[in-house]
């Protein structure tokens, strides 16, 4: 999955179709996913939520490594957004004036792209038919969650309140593996002795019970791993 990404062109995808897939199925495929503001609380019952690394640092989940050891091999589990849009999604793209326009695209996946599947991806007036726009309205909401994550981090990261992480695994007294090589989570001691007026303001956007939520989440990297038999660091 994810491997054939391709701006959705009305011209090319006229005649095809799409079949829905199982979100869990696609999920298995992604070791880390990308959440919305909205999602963090209920994803931080079954995942380690982290921050990612880089300059558009964000909010992710930590679902798993391979097909085997993943948090969706489980029978009741969240179910982020961004798996429930499959096969559509959204890429940036940046033109000859160097400027970024986001794009909805298409994982053209024959398993479920095709002439022979449930629904159009256009209708007749080559306008997108009725399930394909409610994915893309999903998409839109993800995308601006997403953007107010970035906001966040970015004043984290301002306030220098993230601390740099990695994850160790073992596997059946095999040799350590280095899993994530650079992660963030927020320094809960630091925060803590922020100026009131700070800690206030973040309550009052309600980032504080995010900040809470992503922190006891990190103890789900057990609950991702420990089925399997691995010993985390």
């Amino acid at each position: 999955m994810y491997k054939n990404i391709e701006i959705l062109n009305k011209e090319k995808f006229k005649n095809l179709k799409f079949d829905n897939i199982d979100a869990k199925e696609v999920g298995k495929n992604i070791g880390l996913i990308p959440l919305g503001f909205t999602e963090i609380w209920s994803a931080s019952h079954d995942m380690p939520i982290i921050i990612s690394a880089g300059d558009n640092a964000e909010f992710v989940a930590f679902c798993g490594i391979n097909l085997d050891i993943t948090i969706f091999n489980k029978e009741e589990v969240y179910l982020p957004a961004f798996i429930k849009t499959y096969p559509f999604l959204n890429v940036e793209v940046e033109n000859k004036e160097k400027k970024v326009n986001s794009l909805i695209a298409i994982d053209n996946n024959p398993k479920c792209v095709a002439k022979d599947k449930k629904f159009f991806i256009l209708d007749k007036e080559k306008n997108l038919s009725k399930e394909v726009a409610t994915k893309v309205e999903l998409i839109k909401e993800l995308n601006s969650q997403r953007a107010v994550c970035r906001r966040i981090i970015a004043e984290l990261k301002k306030l220098d309140l993230l601390i740099k992480k990695d994850l160790r695994v073992n596997f059946e007294g095999k040799k350590e593996k280095i899993i994530l090589e650079e992660f963030y989570i927020i320094n809960i001691e630091k925060l803590l002795k922020l100026d009131d007026k700070i800690i206030a303001s973040f309550a009052k956007k309600g980032w504080m019970g995010i900040f809470d939520a992503h922190l006891k989440s990190i103890s789900n990297f057990e609950k991702v791993l420990k089925a399997n038999k691995t010993n985390v660091k």
